[in-house]
């Protein structure tokens, strides 16, 4: 909870200094891999996506037959998977826990796992795919508090999936909802911003994003907003200088963050306003991961990067199709993309930097 209201600085002393009679909120009855799945939480919130993977997968092994901490580390691995756009991994993660859910074993992460399966179901069949469940999230109950209690993008992301599927009442009533959830948890600031955020896209109203990018402490959610507003201020050809400029904030706060797939989609929005930036800015790719490719697997992804089909590259490789197939296969996760699609997109930046 304290995470989610963003006061990190004090998670942090209280997960890494528990001797501090002063901070500690646990005593001696913390497990370590109660400890390990709240440090796990608050690294993938301050955009630590390595620790935050190593920390849930420590967890796992550690409690085989602890179910709620084994849902949970489940849960953080599947949102590292979708900020990486590893929707394969994503979804996998979650159909590991879907006996859990199946059963009733999900309690209080009830709201966690919808939020989760909502997202792959975004990201595996777009915005037509989650658009007859948009009524359940935004109405209010149990399940619809908890996401928007725990996760600080639900309000504008909910919002912003209503209006790209003509759905204006609710998008309505996700604002209310943000807003009466802000006002039961005053001191929950993070809610705050999320209603301002929420209520600046329904409204289009640039002073109520401005607040929300200024006082969201979460660094996602913060460059979401940011984005939010250059969008709107790109709309407008003398605002078009200034909209660059908060974009490229955006894009280096989600990087920051650790979703270097948001800030390649600001890096394309750039281009459409007539901006080029140096290859290596925003690199989607990180360069320990091209170190990982074997050198076939690189020849592959060079070509079929070029816009080579898998027969194409096995006759220039003097390999098989089926070969190709196996090393794109390995080539994907290494790289963190799900798609050649993608694949092509990122190879630029990818052989700039190396």
């Amino acid at each position: 909870m304290l995470t989610s209201r963003g006061e990190i600085d004090r998670v942090t002393k209280i997960l890494y200094h528990p001797e501090d009679p002063d901070i500690s909120l646990f005593g001696p009855v913390i497990s370590p891999a109660g400890l390990s799945l709240a440090r796990s939480h608050l690294a993938f919130m301050a955009g630590d996506l390595d620790t935050a993977t190593s920390l849930s997968e420590q967890v796992l092994a550690q409690v085989e037959g602890t179910d709620q901490l084994r849902i949970a580390s489940r849960l953080i691995l599947a949102l590292v998977a979708l900020r990486r756009v590893d929707v394969n991994a994503a979804s996998s993660h979650m159909q590991m826990i879907a006996n859990d859910a199946l059963m009733g074993r999900l309690t209080v992460l009830a709201g966690q796992c919808a939020w989760v399966n909502t997202r792959v179901r975004e990201a595996q069949m777009g915005v037509e795919g989650v658009a007859p469940f948009i009524e359940e999230l935004v109405d209010f109950g149990p399940v619809s508090r908890n996401i928007f209690l725990s996760q600080s993008a639900a309000a504008p992301w909910l919002v912003r999936l209503a209006l790209k599927t003509d759905q204006k009442p609710m998008a309505q009533q996700a604002v209310k909802a943000a807003q009466k959830l802000a006002e039961m948890n005053p001191q929950h600031h993070t809610l705050a911003a999320s209603a301002l955020h929420a209520q600046g896209l329904f409204e289009q109203n640039l002073v109520d994003l401005r607040h929300a990018a200024k006082t969201q402490v979460h660094p996602w959610t913060r460059a979401s907003a940011m984005e939010d507003i250059g969008k709107c201020l790109a709309r407008e050809r003398s605002q078009q200088n200034q909209a660059v400029r908060i974009l490229e904030q955006s894009a280096d706060v989600y990087m920051a963050a650790g979703a270097p797939r948001d800030a390649l989609r600001i890096k394309k929005r750039l281009r459409d306003l007539g901006v080029r930036h140096h290859q290596s800015r925003w690199c989607t790719t990180p360069r320990k991961a091209t170190s990982n490719l074997t050198e076939t697997e690189n020849k592959v992804a060079q070509l079929v990067a070029q816009g080579m089909t898998n027969t194409q590259t096995a006759k220039h490789l003097f390999l098989s199709p089926h070969t190709v197939a196996y090393h794109l296969k390995k080539i994907f996760p290494k790289l963190q993309i799900s798609s050649r699609v993608e694949l092509a997109r990122v190879w630029t930046d990818i052989v700039s930097v190396e």
